[in-house]
């Protein structure tokens, strides 16, 4: 009659530790998803800075190459650095 007694026992502790294994799989299981979706987010991110980056090389390309023509620096310097031609005044006037 003693042993009927043990097993009882030993199936609730069996049943604890298939609860507690259980417990710790599903969690290793939530903690995956979560790092999928953060990595998803992450991945969108870049892929939208990396659009990003390459329109602004390709803008800088084109300003690099507009660079090598005088006409074009000279028009650049007089419009932004208030650059003038010999015997010229230039009057910056203020913007409304």
């Amino acid at each position: 009659m003693a042993k009927r007694q043990g097993r009882p026992k030993y199936r609730k502790l069996i049943g604890f530790l298939y609860i507690g294994i259980a417990a710790i799989l599903i969690y290793a299981l939530s903690m995956n998803v979560l790092r999928v979706f953060e990595q998803r987010n992450e991945y969108k991110t870049l892929v939208e800075k990396r659009d990003t980056l390459a329109k602004e090389k390709k803008s800088l390309s084109k300003e690099i190459e507009l660079l090598s023509d005088d006409d074009y620096v000279t028009r650049y310097a007089r419009d932004n650095y208030i650059f003038s031609k010999d015997g010229e005044e230039v009057v910056k006037l203020p913007e409304k």
